[in-house]
C-alpha cells in the first residue's frame, strides 16, 4: 500500500488487492445509488411536489469472505491507513472491468462546462451501432459513470450519453474517457465501526461502508 498522490485535500490510498495479487478481493460489493430528492405532500389533498436538486452520488458496502493471516493484516492496515474519512481510494465493480458494448476509438468529452446527466463525447469509432449499451460504465477523471442509453456515434464520431449520478466538476473539453477498468474515488463513510475478529478458525472482517469522495 502506498500514497499516490491527492485530491481535493484528500491522500489517495491503494487498494491492496490492487496492487498485491495474493491479497484477498471483496467477495461482494453491494451498491447504493443516492439521490437529492424530497417531496412535499400536502395533508389535506394527497397531493404531491417533488423537487429534484440534480444531486446524485455512490454509496455501497464492502463485505468480505473469512480469510487468511496474509491478507486480513494488509486490509485492516488499509484501514488503519484510510483514517477514517481522511483518505479516498480508487474502486469499480470488479465484475464489470470490459464493456459490453464494443467502445473502440478514443473518446473525449466535447465542449467544456458541461453539467446534469448528460455528456456530449467525441473520438468514437463513427457509425458503431450499441458502441456502449446500458449499465456500461465510463470514467473521466476520478469520477465513475453508468452509461443509461444504448450509444450509437454519428458518422463523425459524436454521441451524447445519459450518465448516472451526475457531472462532477464541469470536466474539461477534451478530457479522456475511460472505458475499461472504470473506478470512482471513494471514503469510508463512517470513522468508525469497521470492526474485524480473531478467532479459532480464519480470520473475519465484517467489511466496511464506503461514500463517493464528491
Amino acid at each position: 500500500m502506498s500514497i499516490l498522490g491527492s485530491f481535493n485535500g484528500l491522500n489517495l490510498v491503494s487498494l491492496p488487492c490492487a496492487t498485491n495479487p495474493a491479497v484477498t478481493w471483496p467477495s461482494s460489493i453491494e451498491w447504493d445509488m443516492q439521490e437529492v430528492v424530497s417531496v412535499n405532500r400536502s395533508p389535506f389533498t394527497g397531493q404531491s411536489q417533488t423537487y429534484d436538486w440534480q444531486n446524485s452520488w455512490w454509496e455501497g458496502q464492502v463485505s468480505f469472505k473469512p480469510m487468511g493471516r496474509y491478507s486480513f493484516d494488509m486490509w485492516t492496515a488499509f484501514l488503519a491507513q484510510c483514517r477514517g474519512q481522511s483518505n479516498a481510494f480508487s474502486l469499480g465493480d470488479p465484475k464489470a472491468k470490459l464493456p459490453k458494448g464494443v467502445a473502440t476509438g478514443t473518446p473525449a468529452v466535447s465542449g467544456a462546462g458541461q453539467t446534469g446527466y448528460f455528456v456530449v463525447t467525441r473520438g468514437w469509432t463513427p457509425g458503431v451501432i450499441s458502441i456502449l449499451l446500458p449499465g456500461d460504465f465510463i470514467q473521466i477523471g476520478y469520477r465513475l459513470y453508468k452509461v443509461l442509453n444504448a450509444v450509437t456515434p454519428d458518422g463523425s464520431g459524436n454521441a451524447t450519453l445519459a450518465i448516472w449520478p451526475n457531472l462532477r466538476d464541469q470536466p474539461a473539453d477534451g478530457a479522456t474517457i475511460k472505458t475499461r477498468n472504470c473506478t470512482a474515488l471513494f471514503t469510508l463513510k463512517n470513522n468508525s465501526g469497521n470492526k474485524f475478529s480473531t478467532n479459532a478458525g480464519n480470520y473475519g472482517l465484517a467489511g466496511f461502508a464506503i461514500k463517493e469522495a464528491i
